[in-house]
């Protein structure tokens, strides 16, 4: 068992290792020359931005009144874009060379051949600039590529250097961040650029305090101090941004609400590293293989060119398509590669521990999280496979052992079949499990083809072991079962809505409902009927071959405000996704048409969803109204959810608080753009407070969940918002839980008391407005207790 002082050198390690990280980002930063992404870098280029665009265009007045200045006559660059824009690029230009010591002219040059790129790339039109983006290779060939655009003109060195000068100087005058002085060179005396000392006593506090601020959390190896009414608890020491609540706003609370006590029952659950799995993970690691959210440790590879070939050959083009979107995929996937580096070093960190835990928060509607990034409960496939509950269950019973095998299926991907189903699907697969889980080398093909594939080769070590060991086998597997489409389950009982309900499993079935597929068949209906009529769009869209996996995103997400917008964003995406998985180089982003195709096809999507979703929809319609309305009269929305949580849903007017650049990074005005005087953005209040409503309402069950299950015995549980996990002797007790909380949670009318909380805030004119709410249907949320697939 470790002890108090192991927890408190993991700490200390946690408080090094944010240093360690702290230097070295900066370090590599200032190395490349981008310290105005840095965070003393970012505040430094928002603090010259307001007085020197305020200069720009004093001078751009007195240019185009013909006025004479110094260096006017070769300033015209000037007056050519935007002034925020132009000041912005000069700050982030002088930031990032601020601890060089450049000479005055060089960083001038340097200040003007980005203010040139910044006005033809906002020159440039949207398919020069979508080409432009594409480009991966050379500084070199980016500006030829800019040189090519239609709208592009040439400055002189000498426009460049004095506009380019002119700004550092005012930068200088203006700011005290940086001095010129002069050097001695030779028969010269250049002017040089450097920090004043002002700004470098600045930088040093800074990154002092970044060092102090910025912990590297991992898990604890003794069980978290609990949450008490100050939101305090946790790690044993003072870790910044380690409250309960993660913005850390007073909530007035007692320290008895549900929502806390869940927390502390979560946090105490102990965890250990998998070691056998970390083992097999390591070696594909190693061997840079791509298996599931695996990805090759040193990217994709890239085949060699075909140098015998011409030019315009076929196998050529085909090459270079290949290799783009190879290009593209190691782009993509470069923080998920360092993610699962992480997730390997902290797994074997804390692998020699018996125990480990992992400190809760919540976020602002109550939703749980843990508090240690990259190996926890909550990340992917490969973080879950790497973790088992320290103290298992042994299985005793059939019934128990079903869900472990349950659990096998569904990470292979059968989560639709009914129980038997699974059940039998595993059996019939005996062997080949038993296989995977003594020796996963021998014969990968079959776990890799999983769904989830890490979680599933965790399933087959199990089960490989119980059926070695048989019953009394002491069980420590985290098996998993999964509400349908949460969301619609929580609209549809906050409405009372039996059609809806029905779909997601709320009524009991012989085999589980699948809301996704309903809808997939009807869009599919359609598109045949069109395409049998001649419809060249409906045609191209079976050729696809549409799946649960286009359906999925549009009906999760339209609960939670989704608009065509994003709806028609997914459906290209996975149209080109899609396209060059089957067609490769004959991609729809080359073919004439495309997005009528694409707007065809959400059109219908929309319009079926609709159909099956209407009271959900109709419901976020009246919430985003009542939002909106609140944003416009500057009310802050708050409400309390059943756990017991203050709500509090103000979202600021961020507009105006961003510069856009094209080329160098766009600039942030936290500081000065007087956030604590602006007024609240209607948009995001009415489109937010759907979703948050709704998340507060399945924070609340994952609360009641909790309490009820500790209270009924078990000891061993995990969390993922809809998503439950514990042993298998302990699945049935948990799954109980799941359905009888849902059901009491919803046995009184939450819809009103939410309706009820919000509406009085408002001024009594504008909720006579909107008033009555959404209607309520005749489901009976006690149907739900008896569901068989509510949680599959």
């Amino acid at each position: 068992m470790s002890t108090i002082e192991e927890q408190l050198a993991l700490e200390r390690e946690m408080f090094q290792l944010g240093a360690d990280r702290h230097a070295f980002v900066n370090n590599r930063r200032q190395e490349r020359g981008m310290e105005s992404l840095s965070q003393y870098g970012e505040a430094l280029t928002e603090l010259g931005i307001k007085p020197l665009v305020q200069v720009i265009r004093d001078t751009r007045r007195r240019m185009k009144e013909g006025k004479a200045g110094p260096g006017y006559a070769h300033m015209q660059p000037l007056l050519l874009l935007a002034p925020h824009k132009t000041a912005a690029t000069a700050m982030r230009c002088v930031v990032d060379s601020i601890q060089k010591g450049n000479k005055l002219v060089e960083l001038g040059r340097l200040v003007g051949e980005r203010l040139w790129i910044e006005t033809m790339l906002a020159r440039a039109s949207k398919w020069e600039m979508i080409t432009h983006e594409k480009i991966r290779s050379t500084y070199k060939q980016k500006m030829q590529d800019i040189r090519r655009m239609k709208a592009t003109e040439e400055w002189t060195t000498r426009e460049k250097v004095t506009t380019g000068v002119w700004l550092v100087m005012h930068i200088a005058e203006l700011t005290g961040m940086i001095i010129l002085k002069t050097q001695r060179e030779g028969g010269r005396s250049p002017y040089v650029v450097s920090p004043s000392p002002k700004c470098i006593e600045f930088i040093n506090d800074v990154i002092t305090a970044g060092k102090l601020l910025c912990p590297f959390a991992l898990p604890m190896v003794v069980p978290p101090r609990p949450w008490d009414k100050d939101l305090e608890g946790g790690y044993l020491t003072s870790i910044p941004n380690s409250k309960l609540t993660k913005d850390a706003s007073p909530l007035g609370v007692t320290g008895n609400e549900p929502f806390i006590k869940a927390a502390n029952l979560q946090q105490a659950v102990p965890w250990r590293v998998n070691k056998w799995v970390l083992e097999q993970l390591q070696f594909a690691w190693d061997q840079s293989l791509s298996i599931g959210r695996l990805l090759p440790r040193e990217g994709y590879p890239i085949p060699p060119y075909p140098k015998h070939l011409p030019d315009d050959h076929e196998d050529v083009r085909q090459w270079k398509f290949n290799a783009r979107i190879l290009h593209e995929k190691n782009d993509k996937s470069i923080n998920r590669r360092v993610a699962t580096a992480k997730q390997l070093w902290i797994a074997n960190r804390m692998a020699s521990y018996d125990s480990i835990y992992f400190p809760t928060q919540i976020d602002f509607r109550g939703r749980y999280y843990y508090r240690p990034p990259f190996l926890n409960p909550q990340t992917n496939d490969i973080g879950r496979s790497l973790l088992l509950f320290a103290e298992g269950k042994p299985i005793a019973t059939a019934e128990e052992a079903s869900w472990l095998y349950i659990h096998g299926a569904n990470m292979y991907g059968h989560s639709k079949l009914t129980w038997q189903a699974r059940t039998d699907w595993v059996k019939q697969h005996h062997d080949q499990i038993m296989v995977a889980g003594a020796d996963p080398w021998r014969n990968a093909v079959f776990w890799t083809g999983a769904a989830d594939p890490w979680q599933f080769l965790s399933f087959c070590r199990t089960y490989q072991q119980f059926k070695q060991h048989g019953y009394g086998y002491v069980c420590c597997l985290p098996v998993v079962l999964d509400c349908t489409c949460s969301g619609i389950q929580h609209y549809s009982a906050l409405l009372r809505c039996e059609e809806m309900g029905k779909l997601v499993n709320l009524a009991s079935s012989e085999k589980p409902q699948d809301i996704y597929s309903v809808v997939l068949n009807e869009v599919l209906s359609i598109l045949r009927v069109d395409a049998a009529d001649g419809n060249e769009h409906a045609q191209s869209w079976l050729q696809l071959q549409p799946d649960r996996s286009l359906l999925k995103p549009v009906v999760m997400t339209v609960p939670y405000s989704a608009g065509r917008t994003s709806i028609l964003d997914h459906v290209q995406r996975w149209a080109f996704d899609r396209t060059a998985e089957l067609y490769g180089i004959n991609n729809w982003k080359f073919k004439a048409g495309a997005m009528a195709a694409v707007h065809y096809l959400t059109t219908i999507l929309c319009q079926q969803t609709y159909m099956f979703i209407g009271p959900a929809k109709e419901a976020m319609q009246w919430f985003k109204r009542l939002g909106n309305l609140a944003g416009k009269h500057e009310i802050k929305l708050q409400w309390t959810n059943p756990a017991g949580l203050p709500i509090t849903q103000g979202y600021l007017d961020m507009k105006g608080t961003v510069i856009t650049l094209r080329y160098l990074s766009n600039v942030s005005l936290r500081f000065t753009a007087g956030l604590e005087e602006r007024g609240l953005d209607p948009r995001r209040m009415g489109t937010g407070l759907s979703p948050n409503v709704i998340h507060s309402l399945d924070a609340s069950h994952m609360a009641f969940t909790t309490l009820d299950a500790f209270a009924k015995g078990i000891t061993n549980l995990g969390g993922i918002h809809d998503c439950f996990a514990t042993t298998p002797a302990e699945m049935a007790v948990l799954r109980d839980s799941v359905r009888n909380t849902f059901a009491d949670l919803y046995s009184r009318d939450v819809l009103k008391g939410i309706v009820d909380q919000l509406t009085k805030q408002l001024p009594s004119d504008v909720t006579d407005s909107i008033l009555p709410g959404p209607e309520l249907g005749t489901l009976n949320p006690n149907t739900v207790r008896h569901s068989t697939y509510f949680i599959t």
